[in-house]
């Protein structure tokens, strides 16, 4: 394997060699498959028309909506016709929207990464990237368009959230906001109905279910980090530097020499060039050591 080149691979590299991976694929993938689940989403998770902001959209649950909807099952104490039932129907109208968008949405995510259809070489659009096959390879993407289209060892490839596929391997699929601070106020005094004491619970529950854990997944992966103190070429494919994501850079960073180190990001238009900049300056990079330029050019 080559130790000296890095390449830290996004979605839009998948994009650009015309694989069906963006958000919105999946939101289409959903409507067709679950429309039950899809307006679940629609209802509750604060996410834009083409979904891809998804993952962020995940940490903004609209969980006021969710308890004013419950609400409607929250009988009365003193109602004539009470039945035991009634001591649970609150909780169990918020359970069921909570396990829809957290483990369900998670089920159908990893349904629909494993049937994404990658092209071989002659089928992919877009011209062959002239990439090193024998680097090493972070990859975001869940996909085999590595392996498939440019033969690269699947060993050389970190999938740091998950191959699609692999038995062995979780997808991972979350927001970034950590849930150590929950959202509605617990400390109830002696007259709260209980059941709204558990309601709250379980919205907060929803949010730590749905938190990507970057700190463990470093963790859990710090040989690869480890071994990165010999690259001297860093070269970013499709990869937006979006804040969900920023913290793996950071690690890659305090594992680097970042002044003797050489970057090739690549950009999607004016707006996008002028974040990498912006994002690569928060990192500490010289933008010196930073060439930028459209992904077709590398």
């Amino acid at each position: 394997m080559n130790k000296e080149n890095l390449y830290i691979v996004g979605n839009g590299f998948d994009i650009y060699h015309g694989i069906k991976s963006r958000f919105s694929d999946f939101k289409n993938y959903l409507l067709s498959t679950n429309p039950s689940l899809y307006k679940l989403v629609k209802e509750y998770v604060l996410v834009g028309e083409n979904w891809s902001d998804l993952e962020q959209a995940l940490g903004d649950l609209d969980g006021e909506t969710i308890l004013d909807h419950a609400s409607l099952f929250l009988e009365s104490y003193s109602a004539d016709d009470w039945h035991d039932r009634y001591n649970h129907d609150y909780q169990y109208e918020i359970d069921k929207i909570v396990e829809g968008l957290s483990a369900n949405l998670k089920t159908r995510f990893t349904e629909w990464v494993a049937q994404i259809y990658i092209p071989k070489l002659v089928e992919a659009k877009g011209q062959p990237l002239s990439i090193n096959r024998n680097a090493k390879y972070f990859s975001f993407n869940y996909t085999s368009t590595l392996s498939m289209i440019y033969q690269v060892p699947k060993n050389n490839i970190l999938f740091i959230h998950g191959e699609a596929g692999n038995p062995n391997q979780e997808i991972v699929l979350g927001h970034t906001w950590k849930p150590s601070i929950s959202q509605k106020d617990n400390f109830a005094d002696a007259d709260m109905d209980p059941r709204i004491i558990e309601g709250n619970e379980i919205i907060n529950g929803y949010f730590k279910s749905t938190f990507k854990n970057v700190e463990s997944i470093i963790k859990a992966n710090q040989p690869f980090f480890a071994s990165l103190h010999g690259v001297t070429n860093i070269y970013v494919l499709g990869h937006s530097l979006s804040p969900v994501d920023i913290d793996y850079f950071k690690e890659i960073i305090k594992n680097i020499d970042i002044n003797r180190v050489h970057w090739k990001i690549s950009f999607f238009g004016n707006d996008e060039l002028d974040r990498h900049r912006a994002t690569i300056a928060e990192l500490g990079v010289n933008e010196c050591n930073v060439v930028f330029c459209e992904l077709k050019r590398f």
